[in-house]
């Protein structure tokens, strides 16, 4: 029985290292994958500024406890330990040994497991959630270099729970995002710290009389989390 090999790949390997393993560039397309994992994870957690940390060192520093990201592993968050070792270890045993000599014993089969195994850390990553309280709340985000200051943050808030998606077009929205200086990385801290959610439902867009066009429709709110961080923002504003 032949499988495909896609089937067990992350998108983003497929994107960023296929071409490199279908060419024949083993040791390449298994170090681009270590090094799609880290920039994942710097994504996910927000990380910008922190070039210096990098393979275990990255992963000691932001898993686990502390102000960090917390992975919710789908085998279950008393794994939350192990996980971490997981990312480690992997990093450790792999990608070092990718950068440092230059994986000449890499071929086309111990490949094909890095990309597979840099494929469950993706997903991993992807099912993880950044900790409002662990990360430090509003100070916390303002400390690390995310927020310049509390209005910056409330104005993204407001800014996003004002927004709806007729027929879930999303591009007038990332436009305006840029052009008042929000970064990617704040879009996704406030959604990934659970500020705030995006719902859906269906709605006839038609005219009375007309035939039913029923499409999606999409709009941001706040979260609960979200609506007291910005109560707060703003009492403190006025006082």
């Amino acid at each position: 029985m032949k499988i495909e090999l896609d089937i067990f790949l992350h998108p983003r390997i497929l994107k960023k290292c296929i071409s490199l393993y279908e060419n024949g560039f083993f040791p390449d397309a298994a170090f681009n994958a270590m090094k799609q994992v880290e920039l994942a994870f710097k994504e996910k957690a927000g990380i910008e500024d922190e070039e210096k940390f990098f393979g275990s060192r990255l992963y000691e520093k932001y898993l686990g406890s502390g102000k960090s990201i917390k992975l919710k592993v789908p085998l279950g968050d008393n794994l939350q330990k192990e996980a971490k070792e997981v990312f480690k270890s992997v990093s450790s045993y792999y990608r070092n040994y990718l950068a440092h000599k230059e994986g000449s014993k890499v071929d086309k089969i111990i490949c094909t497991r890095i990309l597979i195994i840099a494929s469950e850390l993706l997903t991993l990553i992807n099912a993880s959630s950044i900790s409002y309280t662990e990360i430090g709340g509003v100070k916390g985000l303002i400390k690390q270099g995310i927020f310049e200051n509390e209005s910056q943050l409330s104005n993204l808030l407001s800014f996003l729970s004002s927004q709806v998606f007729p027929h879930e077009i999303f591009d007038g929205m990332f436009e305006d995002l840029i052009r008042e200086d929000y970064t990617k990385t704040q879009y996704e801290v406030v959604f990934g710290l659970g500020l705030i959610e995006y719902h859906s439902e269906i709605k006839d867009y038609s005219f009375p009389g007309e035939p039913e066009d029923w499409d999606d429709f999409g709009w941001i709110e706040l979260t609960p989390q979200g609506r007291k961080i910005l109560t707060q923002i703003q009492n403190y504003s006025t006082d």
